[in-house]
């Protein structure tokens, strides 16, 4: 009886020294990891509450906390972690656990220039390597975990190498199931990103096909939270936006390469601005439907890119542009580069496709600036619309439409055709109509020093290229065109460009030009804007460099009969030939009121001087002879004059009979001895003048031209060259 007694109390003893192991086993466990945990991980570790159910067999911990190295900052924590067991599993050799709980976790990762604050938790020896293990078991690890969830965590993360940090809050897990048998399982997973973005995964894993199908949620993920990594690339002030997905993923566990993504994905109410604040893009959507990613075949299938409503800001200065100054970070990186040794690979450009099939751009707009001349010049073209459809690697013809609304001041509008396989074959018909230039005015005051106060430009183009040769048309109509007068400003471009617009022009104020250009585009030096741009002023200038021919045209005679007007020496009046010259004159600036003619006298001073004096000379005598009473005299007298010759005996003999040695002398000098050279002089200068004066009365009174138009002077006879030693005036045209 003593012996029953006794065994009973160790039986007794025995479970009750177990009931306090298990009483106390979670105290126990909760203040050996308080207390070593420092040991254990390298971290200081608190845990506020654990405790065992052993009827439900479960573990219930609270407030786990682990901290940074300071020991004061928290680095992650769980407020409450539940486990389930279920033992009835171990019968089949089954590990098996019901339920998982993890609430109000979190965890706050920094990297700084030291590296991140969870390195010193990666022990060196750590490898990814997996050793081979190559004993093999008969009985494969039995496991299953049911229902695994994590609600309400939170997770930042700090990157002060940037200055920058992110917050995911109420992240949420949901995996109902994984075990070593299962043929299939799925998980949800769900966070908040920033202030209103919001993140859904939800997984389905086919583990008999080794197969994944992944779908992707994303709705209005802020943009600033990476605006301080875009700093570290581009030289930007500032981005904001949101960025949507609907995708999804399907691939292979065993072939990671075999990926096929669908869906769709959109950004929103974008802008970029510069390190002055100055928006540089701005975009209402941009939308991209995926019809089919397949990594692996490297094919790439779009349904449609579309951008609505973009903004670009472009301003130009004499240094660079501010899109370039925002690029310059990346070109300096670029021109730093050494190129690398290329090595040859295989080709695999035949098993790239891609194709798009619809892109457009809606209601685009470009605002630009140009800073480099001598006022700014700002334009802004608006409704911006094109549309592309059925790109493709394959396609030798690709349609382009697009239109676009000019400065509120004309439009644009054409289409195009673009080949895929060859680039360098190209097809384009463009029309701008109705355009207003005077916009352009602080342009044509930079290269003429003039500005445009009037007209409009209507302007049709087509080009046709291939790799060696490109034909282009140019049908410019342009319109009551009208150039200011001259500013300040020294022009850069020499040539007469208002005298060569306005002389284009017709009898109804309108300039048509049709100018085909050619050119090979295979040429470095290529170019098709630089080859319009020399056609149209190389025939500018052919027009202003020679404005009688088109004068000509004008009135149906020849360009020389305009350019110079000839006359006899001593010539005091205006002969008959000379005035229909004149007459010629007076009609174009009935045609071209804007025009301004100079008459410049030119004359061989000593020749003129010598006509003069055997003039003078004939008169002297025949005065003697004839009287001048009545006008009939006098019109006998200048009939005589015109008709007396120089080596006229009886003038001869007057000569001889009133100049000494006469016979010894030329008669031109005879004659001045005669006259006087300082008489000589002052009917010289009267000739001149009397000259001038003929030829301005007989435009302006007797054939109405006005005064403005009419410019008469006397070239500076002293230092006239001795090519332009000759009688005649010489005809310049300009424009008022």
């Amino acid at each position: 009886m003593k012996h029953v007694k006794k065994r009973h109390y160790v039986l007794i003893t025995l479970a009750l020294i177990i009931f306090l192991v298990l009483f106390f086993l979670s105290s126990i466990i909760k203040n050996y990891v308080n207390k070593n945990s420092k040991e254990l991980i390298g971290r200081k570790v608190e845990l506020a509450d654990l405790s065992f159910n052993y009827f439900r067999v479960s573990l219930s911990a609270t407030n786990l906390m682990v901290y940074e190295t300071n020991e004061t900052d928290t680095f992650a924590g769980i407020r409450e972690l539940t486990v389930n067991f279920d033992p009835t599993k171990l019968i089949k050799n089954e590990y098996s656990f019901s339920s998982i709980l993890i609430d109000s976790s979190f965890i706050n990762i920094i990297n700084d220039e030291d590296g991140f604050n969870f390195n010193d938790l990666i022990p060196e020896s750590d490898s990814l390597e997996v050793e081979e293990n190559n004993e093999e078991s008969d009985t494969p690890f039995r496991f299953s975990i049911h229902d695994i969830k994590i609600q309400h965590g939170h997770a930042s993360f700090d990157d002060k190498t940037v200055d920058t940090q992110f917050r995911l809050v109420d992240i949420s897990l949901d995996l109902p199931k994984i075990a070593w048998d299962s043929e299939s399982s799925s998980v949800g997973i769900n966070f908040e990103f920033g202030k209103q973005g919001n993140v859904s995964i939800q997984a389905d894993v086919d583990q008999i096909r080794n197969e994944y199908d992944i779908d992707f949620k994303l709705n209005q993920l802020e943009f600033g939270n990476i605006t301080n990594y875009a700093k570290t690339m581009i030289d930007i002030g500032g981005i904001k936006g949101y960025l949507n997905a609907d995708l999804n993923f399907k691939g292979s566990l065993v072939r990671t390469n075999e990926i096929n993504i669908s869906g769709q994905t959109s950004i929103e109410n974008f802008s970029l601005w510069d390190t002055a604040d100055k928006e540089v893009v701005n975009l209402e959507k941009l939308s991209v439907g995926l019809t089919s990613i397949d990594l692996a075949n490297e094919n790439y299938q779009l349904s449609h890119i579309a951008i609505n409503k973009p903004t670009i800001t472009a301003e130009l200065y004499k240094d660079m542009s501010n899109i370039e100054r925002l690029l310059l970070p990346v070109t300096e990186v670029d021109s730093t580069i050494q190129a690398a040794p290329i090595q040859a690979e295989a080709d695999t450009s035949d098993h790239l496709f891609y194709s798009i099939d619809h892109l457009s751009v809606s209601e685009g707009e470009i605002i630009f600036a140009d800073h480099t001349l001598y006022r700014p010049f700002q334009y802004d073209i608006k409704e911006i619309n094109v549309n592309i459809d059925n790109i493709n690697p394959q396609n030798e013809s690709v349609p382009v439409n697009f239109s676009m609304n000019m400065n509120d001041q004309g439009t644009m509008d054409g289409t195009s055709a673009i080949n895929m396989i060859n680039p360098a074959i190209f097809e384009m018909e463009a029309h701008v109509k109705r355009l207003r230039l005077m916009s352009f005015s602080p342009y044509t005051e930079y290269h003429i020093a003039r500005p445009i106060t009037q007209g409009d430009i209507t302007y049709d183009l087509s080009i046709n290229m291939t790799p060696t040769h490109m034909a282009n048309n140019n049908d410019i109509v342009i319109k009551e065109l009208e150039i200011g007068s001259k500013t300040q400003h020294e022009p850069q471009v020499k040539a007469p460009v208002k005298l060569g617009l306005y002389l284009m022009k017709d009898p109804k104020d309108v300039i048509t030009i049709h100018m085909p250009v050619e050119g090979n585009p295979s040429n470095p030096n290529f170019s098709v804007r630089k080859l319009v741009w020399k056609a149209f002023s190389n025939r500018l200038v052919k027009v202003a460099a020679s404005p009688f021919n088109a004068l000509g045209n004008l009135v149906s005679t020849r360009p020389e009969e305009l350019e110079n007007i000839p006359m006899p020496y001593a010539q005091d009046s205006l002969l008959a030939d000379q005035k229909q010259v004149l007459d010629k004159i007076a009609q174009i600036t009935e045609k071209k009121p804007q025009l301004i003619f100079s008459f410049e006298q030119q004359t061989d001073p000593d020749e003129e001087k010598a006509s003069m004096a055997i003039k003078a000379a004939k008169k002297r005598m025949l005065a003697e002879k004839m009287p001048l009473n009545t006008e009939q005299d006098i019109s006998n007298f200048n009939t005589a004059l015109a008709q007396l010759e120089d080596n006229d005996a009886a003038f001869l003999a007057y000569i001889s009979k009133n100049i000494s040695n006469a016979d010894t002398m030329e008669l031109t000098q005879s004659c001045i001895q005669l006259i006087g050279e300082d008489e000589l002089d002052d009917e010289f200068q009267k000739l001149l003048l009397n000259r001038n004066a003929f030829l301005r009365y007989y435009l302006i009174e007797e054939k109405g031209v006005d005064s403005t138009s009419i410019e008469v002077n006397t070239a500076d006879l002293r230092n006239l060259p001795e090519e332009l030693r000759s009688c005649n005036y010489k005809v310049e045209v300009s424009v008022k």
